[in-house]
């Protein structure tokens, strides 16, 4: 689908597949620069768009693990959540800054802002690192952490891997097909599993192409 749109905000001009997956190169690259490595987790805190789906591929074809964060949770549970997951690095948003200025987090080395890949703060730059293999990934290979909303106390962490994530998304399309040339909106936080699964992985599988709202 490399010539199919993929990603958008309403009324833009779409990210075609092959668009994504030059940026996702790109990130991976930075990423690596940087420090992280397969295995380490890195956060995404951010609201919808399609910077954060190329974050988060990025992030998982390099075999790291992707923390998602719900853009409303307090200061005080994110700061819970990067700590028990141990993220090294973390996406944020220009507009939720402010909710990590403050926290004590020393396992963060990298901080990227989301709209425009710009590095805010890292504590390792190796520009000689070699560019990362896909074939590290592996189907079993823990792809995502997702925390819950905490309503019952801290927040707990669902690991989930690749193949749970990929299962997930086709045994969808036998409620609803998705395909090539397909447009969906997509409006639920992608930081939780039903929309990322629904609105980012289904369609990915199917070619088809997501609108956020900006």
């Amino acid at each position: 689908y490399g010539q199919a749109d993929f990603l958008s905000f309403v009324d833009e001009k779409p990210l075609t597949y092959n668009d994504v997956n030059e940026e996702i190169k790109k990130l991976k690259v930075l990423l690596t620069r940087h420090g992280i490595e397969r295995g380490d987790k890195v956060a995404i805190l951010s609201a919808n768009m399609p910077n954060w789906g190329i974050s988060h591929l990025a992030v998982t074809f390099l075999g790291a693990v992707v923390v998602p964060l719900l853009p409303d949770f307090h200061e005080n549970e994110i700061e819970n959540i990067l700590k028990h997951s141990g993220a090294k690095g973390i996406f944020v948003s220009e507009k939720l800054m402010p909710k990590i200025e403050h926290i004590d987090c020393e396992e963060i080395g990298l901080c990227i802002k989301i709209e425009d890949f710009s590095v805010i703060k890292f504590t390792v730059d190796n520009p000689t690192s070699p560019v990362p293999a896909n074939e590290l990934v592996k189907e079993d290979d823990l792809a995502t952490i997702i925390y819950t909303s905490g309503t019952t106390g801290k927040s707990k962490g669902v690991m989930l891997s690749h193949k749970n994530i990929s299962a997930n998304a086709m045994a969808s399309r036998s409620v609803q097909e998705v395909n090539y040339g397909d447009r969906m909106l997509s409006i639920l936080p992608l930081s939780h599993t039903f929309e990322n699964t629904l609105g980012l992985i289904l369609p990915m599988i199917g070619g088809a192409c997501t609108f956020y709202l900006p």
